[in-house]
Parts: structure tokens; C-alpha cells; sequence
């Protein structure tokens, strides 16, 4: 028996053993042995390849089989993905324009909205809380021992307070929530993450966090970081699991190379950005053209430009929160005429997202296009649209350079009245 045989041998019948550690047949084994010879340029022909390509299928079943043990046993609940996030979106509670608009609606018309099933009316009676709502089209009442905490105040001693008014969903299942309160916020956050999910091919992922998740969740954009989740093919998304998605959020160049999960391979994340979001890139000087044409597309609407910065103001406006900088075009050609030079694209920097270079820094910027409507003095639209604006949801400098602008704190103990 020559050397090619045994090895074959040996490696068949590891790859047995190692499909039943994993409750999977031996076939799907071998597939995933060779999935990740191919991804790592193994040459499957050279014994000692063989072998490499063995120890590293070890390292996957073992990052299978503790990833299961992380998770409570859940075989095929979720699965494990190194990659890199490069853009956030802030979070955002979905109930509060929820709240506000069925206030309205009983401000306008309150028997149409208690009709509407949208809300139920609360009134404290002789020291005990009454409530009044249409139940399948029957007004009930009934005495409550408290008012919930989505509880919206309309007058003295009154309450409206939110409600599900959806009786079943389009799969045909009962809504079990059908009448009852809606919570007084609900968080939601979507992440934009590029990567792989137990070593399939690298792609993009939109990652779905709410409630606690969503607020919690602060990892860094352009970082290699290893996640856990449930991920969606067909959609492209990741679902967050409570209490184990933000747990397994780890940063790749803080694990030990021993370590099981650590990602070798040199990632060129911009090379990735560009060839899994090519349909979202932009030229600045495009950029009005741009947001004409997506604007009208249902579904992801993200812009991926680059630019140099030439201003920036990071003092936080109190009303939006929000800090901005100026980007212009890195090829821009400048004449000599007033109309030779390009305007700045301002972009709007949310709270979330850290600013560690300064003005003259070559970025790629991502986010989402938006335009308003230019108005007079007295606030009333006139029909002109401003310049297109972008809201950042990530940033990465290619060359960062200058001072981060700081925030100022003049000394007022000098006496300048007399100025």
C-alpha cells in the first residue's frame, strides 16, 4: 500500500469520526474538508497538505461543537461569522412615531380612533382607573388596577393608551397580541456587516438587533469581529439572539492565535466594500443623480462614496445631536472661476460614530443620501431643493491626516466688558 493510500485512508476516516461528533453524515464532512481546502489554497494531492487541511477541519468542528455548547446545545440555531461591520445605523424606537401619530388621530377624531381599534381611553373615576375600548367592534369596559406605562396623558385625569389592533397576520396565524397594549418603546438598530459564516464565501449580511441589543450594541466599523446570530440565506440578514448575539461580538486582533476562532487571512476590507456593495457606489460629482435614481428604488438605500475632507464642525447641535464635516470629490478640477469649484458635500456624523481624523484626510464615506426643500424667511417651503446631503452611518480614512477638530472652551475669567 503506498503512501497516497494511506493518507486517504487516515483522512476518511477522521473525517468520519468528525461528522459524527457533528450529528452530520460523512458525505457533507468530506464536502466541508474540501470547502475549506479550496479557501485556503490547499493542494490536496501533497500528503502534508492533507494533513494541514485536516487540522483545520479539527478547528472547525471544535469551533462548531463549543459555539453549540455557548448557545445551549442549539444545534443549527444560529451560526458563527467573522467579518468586519462598516456601516451603523442609529437606533431608533420605532414607537415613538407610532405614539405620535395615534395621538393625533384622537386629537383630530377621537371616536373613529377608539373605533379604528388604535388606542383605548383611560379616565380615573372616584380614585380607580376606567377603561373604554372596541374589541372586534364591541365597546367594552373595564376597571384596571393601574395605567400601563405606554400610557399617553390627553387631559385631567385621561389617558389614551396604544394598541395592537392587528387580528392576524398574512400567514393566516392569530396575532396573540391582538388588543393588547403596544410597549412604550421598542429599539431598533440595523447593521451593515460584510463577512463569513462558517467559512462559506464572503458577502454581505444586514444585522437586525432590537430592544436591549439595539442599545447596547457599540462595535466598531472597518474591525475584525467574530458574531453569532441567526442568519437569514434568502434574506441576507442576521437576526440577533437575546443575550448571546452582543455576548459573542469579539474583536478578531484581541483573541489569542491559539485561539479556535482566530481569522488569519489578510482581509483588504476595502477591496470587499467595492466588490459587495459595487451597486451602491457613487461619485460625489454624481451624487444629486445618484439620489434622484435610488430614491425611487424600494428596499437598501445606501450611498458608498469617497472624498477628501476639507471642513469639519464636530460641536454636537443640540436639536439633531447631530456633528458635521465637508467632503469634496478627490479628483475635483478647479479653475479660476467662481463656478469652477465644486461645492463640499456636507455630511451629517451622529453621536455613535468616532471622529479620529482631521481635515485633508482621504475617506470612504457610507450612509444615505438625503434632500430638503429650500424655504424663506417665514419657513414656507419654496419649491427649490437644497444640495444633496448624506447622514454618515461609517467612515473609513484611507489616509488620515491633521487635527481631530475639538469642541472650544473659552476663558472667561478675563474681564472683557470694556470690548
Amino acid at each position: 500500500m503506498n503512501g497516497d493510500e494511506k493518507m486517504n485512508k487516515k483522512v476518511s476516516k477522521e473525517l468520519k469520526n468528525l461528522a459524527g461528533r457533528l450529528n452530520i453524515d460523512e458525505k457533507e464532512m468530506t464536502t466541508k474538508y474540501n470547502e475549506i481546502a479550496t479557501t485556503n489554497g490547499i493542494d490536496l494531492d501533497e500528503d502534508r497538505q492533507q494533513l494541514i487541511c485536516l487540522t483545520l477541519t479539527r478547528n472547525y468542528v471544535r469551533g462548531r461543537i463549543n459555539a453549540n455548547k455557548n448557545t445551549g446545545g442549539n444545534s443549527g440555531f444560529g451560526n458563527n461569522a467573522v467579518g468586519f461591520f462598516f456601516a451603523v445605523e442609529p437606533a431608533r424606537d420605532v414607537m415613538e412615531w407610532k405614539r405620535r401619530d395615534v395621538t393625533n388621530k384622537y386629537r383630530s377624531d377621537s371616536s373613529q380612533a377608539l373605533t379604528d381599534e388604535i388606542v383605548a381611553e383611560v379616565s380615573l373615576v372616584d380614585g380607580k382607573y376606567e377603561k373604554t375600548q372596541v374589541i372586534k367592534g364591541e365597546w367594552n369596559t373595564k376597571e384596571l388596577p393601574q395605567l400601563p406605562s405606554s400610557a399617553i396623558e390627553v387631559g385631567d385625569d385621561k389617558w389614551i393608551v396604544p394598541i395592537d389592533p392587528v387580528k392576524s397576520w398574512a400567514s393566516g396565524d392569530v396575532n396573540k397580541r391582538y388588543g393588547k397594549p403596544l410597549p412604550a418603546e421598542e429599539w431598533r438598530l440595523r447593521a451593515h456587516f460584510i463577512g463569513s459564516k462558517e467559512g462559506e464565501d464572503w458577502q454581505y449580511w444586514s444585522v437586525q438587533l432590537k430592544g436591549d441589543a439595539a442599545n447596547q450594541f457599540n462595535t466598531e466599523t472597518f474591525r475584525l469581529v467574530h458574531l453569532y446570530g441567526i442568519f437569514n440565506d434568502e434574506r441576507t440578514a442576521v437576526y440577533g439572539i437575546k443575550n448571546k448575539t452582543i455576548a459573542s461580538l469579539t474583536y478578531n486582533d484581541l483573541l489569542d492565535e491559539e485561539d479556535e476562532r482566530f481569522y488569519s487571512n489578510d482581509v483588504d476590507m476595502e477591496d470587499m466594500l467595492g466588490s459587495n456593495m459595487s451597486e451602491y457606489v457613487s461619485d460625489l460629482m454624481e451624487l444629486e443623480s445618484y439620489h434622484e435614481q435610488i430614491s425611487t428604488v424600494q428596499g437598501l438605500r445606501l450611498v458608498v462614496t469617497d472624498g477628501i475632507v476639507s471642513s469639519m464642525n464636530l460641536t454636537v447641535n443640540e436639536k439633531t445631536g447631530n456633528r458635521v464635516m465637508w467632503v469634496e470629490p478627490v479628483d475635483a478640477n478647479y479653475g479660476f472661476e467662481d463656478e469652477d469649484i465644486p461645492e463640499s458635500t456636507p455630511v451629517w456624523v451622529p453621536s455613535h460614530i468616532n471622529i479620529d481624523f482631521g481635515v485633508g484626510s482621504d475617506v470612504i464615506i457610507i450612509g444615505r443620501t438625503n434632500q430638503t426643500q429650500r424655504k424663506d424667511a417665514d419657513g414656507v417651503p419654496t419649491g427649490e431643493l437644497n444640495p444633496v446631503t448624506i447622514n454618515l452611518y461609517g467612515v473609513y480614512a484611507r489616509i488620515a491626516t491633521g487635527a481631530v477638530a475639538e469642541d472650544v472652551v473659552l476663558d472667561n475669567d478675563e474681564d472683557i466688558e470694556f470690548w
